[in-house]
C-alpha cells in the first residue's frame, strides 16, 4: 500500500475534502496571499511543499496595504504594496540558495494579480538578478509596453513578451513553462511564446543570485503599484493556452 499524501491524510483524519489546488503539497513553492493589516511588513508565504514555506523579507517601505480593494473586491484583505521610491527601492527578498526557486529543466508557471500606478519603466515582478544584465541560469519576470521576460542559461538567452497591463486597475499576468515553450499571459490571454527551450538542456534558476520581488537588488526597475496573490509552482505548466483568471485568492487547501 502507498502511503497516503497529506490531502488524504486531511480527509481521512479531519473530514476535509480533496484540496482544491492539486499542486498545492507537491508544486506550489511560494504563495503570498499578502493579507493582513494595513501596514504589516509580515509577509507570510502559505505555501506547503517540503523545505516551504520560505523567509520573505520586506525591504525598503514594502508592506502590506487596503488602499486599495483587493482584485476580488475585498477592501480588508490586504495586498502587497511598492511604491517605487526611495533608496533601498521597495521590494520584498528570498535567500539566494532558496532551491525551490530553482526549475532546473522543468516546467513552471509564475502568477500573480497586478495593479500599477504608472508604466514609466519595465517593472520586475520577481527574478533573480542583482544587476542589469542578468547571466548564468537567471530568470526574470517583467511587466512593459517593451522589455521582455528572459530566461538565461549559460551564454544563451531566451526571452518572450512581458504582459503590459493598463494602469490603476487590476490584471492577472502569468508565465509559463512547459517542455521546450515558454508563454507569457495576461488576463488569461497568451501575448507571448518561445519555442526554442529544449527540455532537456536548459537548466532554469541560480544559486548565485538573490531572489527579488518588486525591484531588482541594485534598486532598478522597480514597481509602482500592488501585487496579489503570487504564486510560483515548480513543475507544472498549470497554462498551455488561453484561460479564464482566478475568480477568488489561490487555496489553502
Amino acid at each position: 500500500m502507498s502511503p497516503l499524501t497529506e490531502p488524504t491524510k486531511l480527509t481521512l483524519a479531519k473530514g476535509q475534502p480533496v484540496p482544491n489546488d492539486p499542486y498545492l503539497y507537491t508544486n506550489t513553492v511560494l504563495l503570498l496571499h499578502g493579507d493582513g493589516a494595513n501596514g504589516s511588513t509580515n509577509i507570510v508565504d502559505s505555501s506547503r511543499v517540503a523545505g516551504s514555506p520560505t523567509i520573505v523579507t520586506p525591504v525598503g517601505d514594502a508592506q502590506i496595504s487596503t488602499a486599495v480593494a483587493d482584485p476580488f473586491g475585498n477592501s480588508t484583505r490586504g495586498v502587497l504594496a511598492f511604491d517605487g521610491l526611495g533608496t533601498p527601492r521597495d521590494r520584498l527578498t528570498i535567500p539566494t540558495d532558496t532551491a525551490s526557486l530553482q526549475f532546473g529543466a522543468g516546467d513552471f508557471t509564475i502568477e500573480c494579480w497586478i495593479y500599477r500606478l504608472n508604466t514609466d519603466t519595465a517593472a520586475i515582478i520577481v527574478g533573480q538578478s542583482d544587476l542589469l544584465t542578468i547571466a548564468g541560469s537567471a530568470w526574470v519576470f517583467y511587466v512593459s509596453s517593451s522589455a521582455t521576460s528572459e530566461i538565461y542559461a549559460g551564454s544563451a538567452r531566451y526571452s518572450v513578451a512581458s504582459p503590459n497591463p493598463s494602469i490603476n486597475t487590476w490584471a492577472h499576468i502569468a508565465l509559463s513553462r512547459s517542455g521546450g515553450t515558454l508563454r507569457s499571459f495576461l488576463n488569461g490571454t497568451v501575448v507571448g511564446t518561445n519555442t526554442n527551450l529544449g527540455a532537456s538542456t536548459v537548466n532554469i534558476g541560480a544559486t548565485t543570485y538573490p531572489n527579488t520581488i518588486g525591484s531588482f537588488g541594485n534598486n532598478t526597475n522597480a514597481l509602482t503599484g500592488y501585487i496579489d496573490e503570487l504564486r510560483i509552482t515548480k513543475g507544472v505548466a498549470r497554462y498551455t493556452s488561453n484561460f479564464t483568471p482566478p475568480t477568488a485568492p489561490f487555496p489553502d487547501f
